[in-house]
């Protein structure tokens, strides 16, 4: 019988190799429910896309880049440079959603790893994300 813990330890591994239960990888995007732990240990940028007034209304991650999404190209001038050494990008909306069209929008636009962030700021601050002000 698999313990809780070994499960969790199975799923951390999982995830590190590129795979993610209960997550789906769709053409050049992935979407995953990841922690701030496992964003945080992946060294990707955190770009939460949501608007200035979602963000004052629960607050941020600490050390996220807050930047709305409202076409690729727009954001792209926003991030570029700070996706320039090739680290993942994990996008972060409400509920995900965003995040997802958002990862769409930018597949094959840039050569790094995207991630569309399950679940968004919702599951996070559910799972005790403690946030800062914006």
């Amino acid at each position: 019988m698999i313990t809780k813990r070994q499960m969790l330890g199975y799923g951390a591994a999982l995830v590190g190799l590129g795979f993610a239960v209960g997550g789906a990888q769709a053409e050049g995007y992935e979407s995953l429910p990841m922690s701030l732990a496992e964003m945080q240990a992946s060294g990707g940028l955190i770009v939460d896309i949501r608007t200035p007034e979602e963000w004052a209304e629960t607050g941020v991650i600490a050390g996220a880049k807050l930047v709305t999404f409202a076409d690729a190209d727009s954001f792209l001038a926003e991030v570029g440079t700070d996706l320039a050494d090739g680290r993942p990008l994990l996008l972060v909306c409400r509920s995900g959603r965003r995040s997802a069209a958002a990862a769409e929008a930018l597949a094959g636009k840039i050569p790094n790893r995207i991630v569309s962030v399950d679940g968004g700021m919702g599951r996070l601050i559910g799972e005790g994300v403690q946030t800062v002000a914006p």
